[in-house]
């Protein structure tokens, strides 16, 4: 019922923004795509992208634009003006070193409202390297944090939550974590006592309440489910609750305390992964086998590091995973979200770039030796892919990257969801 609503849903907002179907004429269109089908191409081979404009199905007759090339997320870039004849244009570049290289194209045929395309391409994304070391000093470090948490008992709390699905035990669940703050979610497990496998999702970013249905949803293929609220917020609460944490106390939340290690926003959350993987490997409907941690973006970031504090994580899916090589500006790269570490003149503040390297997703990545499979593409400059390589190509266990090629950080990731989907439910069972 809930996917045939949603298709109904999907279905009135392609009527309602596509201009074709309301009968309307469609304005410019602009598409960039690369010679080869996967973007990913050896140091020092060409790549052609491929640029089309098309007013509906019709080519654009001629048109000039402007054209950047850029591996830094467009911080800096080549640039140029190109013709459009007949529709068609081709850039070609190539790199002689391991990088992702971007190309954004900006036209306004016939003086019209401009339109924008922005595609990329890899060369030897296989031997992209961490921008900075790890600091000697971080084994000890998080494993002085696990220790303060450990310290700090659970005092896990559930009280049931009426749900649809009478096979499902759905509950609000909290915890204590750090400080003196609580955490906050939902579990949802298989009528009975199990064992089950357990499967843990951490949350992309933003300031919102947690839907149960995305913990019920992995109980109703066998998991005992924990998902957890990124802050120490309750969820369930009325929207004005949530907008105004937004625009408060939580606005820039990624940026609070940036400047130490000791007051980094991101501590007390990834402390309250470590807490949720290891809540659920205690709990006696657990296998004792199969524990997997699976998020996107700010949750694939969280995941990544799940796998890394937990000796109980058995398998990790990050997809396009945040907080990735974020001292990249050090190295002339793109850094991924939050982009923690502000530019000063050009050049990374240095005690930020320092404080980022405690939670930088590249050095949890190291210490990952499970299952693990990875998802970008380059059409990414949220969490670009030039990061995510850098923290895959670290990963120390058996590993698979999945790309969807043109795909931004929302759209056009089919192959991650049916990948990441088997992924996660053959974990459960192996």
């Amino acid at each position: 019922m809930r996917r045939r609503t949603a298709l109904l849903a999907c279905l009135a907002l392609t009527v309602a923004f596509c201009p074709q179907l309301r009968g309307q004429e469609a304005g410019p269109r602009l598409t960039i795509r690369t010679d080869r089908p996967d973007a990913v191409y050896a140091k020092g081979r060409p790549t052609t992208f491929l640029v089309e404009l098309s007013r509906g199905s019709e080519p654009m007759a001629a048109a000039e634009a402007d054209c950047e090339l850029s591996t830094d997320g467009f911080r800096t870039a080549e640039k140029s003006r190109i013709a459009i004849a007949d529709g068609r244009a081709q850039v070609t570049a190539l790199r002689d070193y391991p990088c992702v290289l971007w190309v954004r194209v900006t036209c306004a045929p016939g003086g019209q409202q401009p339109v924008q395309a922005l595609a990329g391409a890899a060369f030897a994304p296989e031997e992209i390297k961490p921008s900075m070391p790890e600091p000697e000093d971080f084994d000890a470090f998080w494993a002085e944090q696990r220790a303060r948490l450990d310290a700090v008992p659970p005092n896990a709390s559930l009280e049931p939550v009426a749900w649809t699905d009478p096979n499902v035990d759905l509950f609000s669940i909290t915890m204590d974590n750090v400080g003196g703050t609580r955490i906050y979610g939902y579990l949802a497990k298989p009528k009975g006592n199990g064992p089950f496998p357990a499967y843990f999702q951490p949350q992309w970013a933003g300031v919102y309440s947690l839907d149960p249905a995305w913990a019920a949803g992995r109980a109703q293929q066998g998991f005992v489910a924990l998902n957890i609220n990124a802050h120490a917020i309750e969820n369930g609460k009325p929207a004005d609750y949530y907008r105004s944490l937004d625009q408060g106390a939580l606005r820039g939340y990624p940026y609070q305390g940036r400047e130490s290690r000791d007051t980094c926003y991101f501590l007390r959350m990834y402390l309250s992964c470590y807490r949720a993987a290891e809540y659920l490997a205690s709990r006696p409907d657990w296998d004792g086998k199969h524990l997997v941690v699976a998020g996107d973006s700010q949750g694939g970031g969280q995941a990544i590091v799940t796998a890394a504090l937990s000796p109980h994580v058995t398998a990790v899916a990050a997809g396009v995973p945040a907080l990735c090589d974020l001292t990249a500006a050090a190295a002339d790269r793109a850094p991924g979200w939050p982009m923690l570490v502000e530019l000063r003149d050009g050049r990374p503040d240095p005690v930020q770039l320092e404080a980022a390297r405690y939670f930088d997703v590249v050095n949890f990545a190291r210490r990952v030796r499970v299952q693990a499979l990875v998802g970008t593409g380059f059409g990414d400059l949220v969490c670009p892919a030039s990061g995510v390589y850098a923290a895959y190509n670290a990963l120390a266990g058996p590993k698979r990257m999945v790309l969807d090629p043109l795909c931004d950080h929302v759209q056009g990731k089919a192959n991650w969801w049916r990948e990441s989907w088997e992924f996660v439910n053959a974990r459960g069972r192996d």
